[in-house]
């Protein structure tokens, strides 16, 4: 742990200002604790002008102890990526500011903000509770855009120095970052071990873990994160599947009842599901007979209106696949969910029945069916709960998040040996005598 003291004094020269800062660079497993003291650190340099040098023992800290750190390495952090990760979450940042460059623009936003209140202070107006909160609140809103711009910016100019691919998928970190705002929680259900946040790092910033293993243990071929987020061999890729509509069946009984929630539901449910069985095998009736088997992952009652049913069915795309890195990646999962509703829709609305696909990217991209989605379910688990739609919203999208990331990182670190080769001594028994080992 690093710890940093500075003692200050501003340029009244009246008193000396203590401050006293940690930085836990291998302790902690997100960056949330360091940005709750940078958050401490900003209320100085909002209050004494000229403060900012004083902190450069706190940045080089950041960049050459905690980022490092953070991201498995050893050297220091390059200019350019401290400049990508000082900016915020939904900027494709990780909300490390660098507190030497911030210093004057918290100082003169803070006077900006409370204008009213020092004009009365200095006695050339009346204070006034109304104008005071309308000043601030349109300083606010004008600061917001102001921020908004030079973020923009700076990320523009951060991209320029990267390879095309590396671009568009930190572009993508815009829209996949909610797993980094949330405080680690058992009893939320938002806590990752330092090796799933380090892995889902590296891949928000198109990094490959350096303690990948060479080979797959399933098909023995070379493994990369292309190949671990697409190798069906052992069954990660279903079980990165199950995991995200696991926790969509969750948040369902939360939001409705736990009976209007089925699993699995067949697309046709007027025909038998298996067939009766045929004296001659007849190719057109087999394939048939897998149509009218058609299932989809989630049936829901009363969602989208009451009275009827909604059948969602869940994909998992890996927007960085060779048949894929080169399209854009809303386009990418819009052509999946048209795919989806192709083979889906028409069954679903012949029988009176909702049909939504649940389409999200292997970093937690969702496409515009699953926005959808989830915003109509923090709407019915807002009005359940009587808690404000903005907060419940944020409890959906951060659920979904965190159950991403974990299904992504089983694709990275799951075995895929399956159990027939994880022992040989079966045993060989010629009659039933044997069998009575285990009596």
């Amino acid at each position: 742990m690093t710890s940093i003291c500075i003692l200050y004094r501003p340029a009244s020269k009246v008193h000396y200002v203590f401050i006293h800062f940690f930085i836990p660079p291998g302790i902690c497993s997100s960056p949330l604790k360091v940005e709750h003291e940078i958050r401490n650190m900003s209320n100085f340099l909002k209050s004494i002008i000229n403060i900012s040098e004083s902190f450069s023992a706190v940045e080089k800290a950041i960049r050459d102890d905690f980022i490092p750190a953070l991201f498995g390495e050893e050297q220091a952090t390059p200019d350019n990526f401290r400049k990508l990760l000082a900016l915020p979450v939904k900027h494709a940042g990780i909300a490390l500011p660098n507190p030497t460059v911030s210093g004057p623009a918290n100082h003169k936003a803070s006077i900006l903000v409370c204008s009213h209140l020092l004009a009365a202070f200095r006695g050339t107006t009346e204070f006034c509770t109304v104008d005071h909160l309308s000043v601030r609140r349109e300083v606010f809103q004008e600061l917001q855009k102001r921020k908004n711009v030079e973020c923009s910016e700076s990320l523009a100019s951060s991209l320029l120095l990267m390879p095309v691919e590396t671009r568009r998928t930190i572009r993508r970190g815009k829209e996949t970052g909610m797993w980094l705002t949330l405080a680690p929680s058992t009893v939320n259900g938002t806590e990752l071990s330092s090796q799933e946040f380090r892995d889902h790092l590296f891949l928000r910033y198109d990094r490959e873990p350096p303690d990948l293993p060479s080979h797959c243990d399933g098909c023995l071929a070379k493994f990369d994160i292309c190949h671990a987020l697409q190798c069906k061999k052992g069954g990660l890729v279903i079980m990165r599947h199950n995991e995200i509509k696991d926790e969509l069946c969750d948040l369902l009984t939360k939001a409705l009842v736990p009976s209007a929630v089925r699993d699995e539901p067949r697309i046709y449910p007027c025909r038998p599901a298996v067939p009766p069985p045929q004296k001659e095998p007849d190719p057109v009736r087999r394939i048939n007979s897998l149509v009218d088997d058609d299932r989809g992952d989630i049936l829901v009652r009363g969602f989208w209106a009451r009275g009827t049913d909604c059948i969602i069915d869940v994909r998992v795309t890996n927007t960085d696949a060779k048949s894929q890195r080169h399209k854009d990646p809303d386009k990418i999962l819009s052509q999946h969910e048209r795919e989806k509703k192709r083979k889906y829709l028409e069954p679903c609305l012949k029988q009176r029945r909702h049909f939504t696909p649940f389409v999200v990217s292997t970093d937690g991209l969702l496409g515009r069916e699953a926005t959808v989605f989830l915003k109509r379910l923090a709407s019915v688990l807002s009005d359940k709960w009587h808690q404000p739609y903005s907060v419940v919203c944020g409890f959906v999208r951060s659920r979904m998040s965190i159950a991403i990331a974990r299904a992504t990182h089983l694709c990275l670190r799951g075995s895929r040996v399956p159990t027939s080769q994880m022992c040989n001594r079966r045993p060989l028994w010629e009659d039933r005598a044997g069998l009575g080992l285990h009596h």
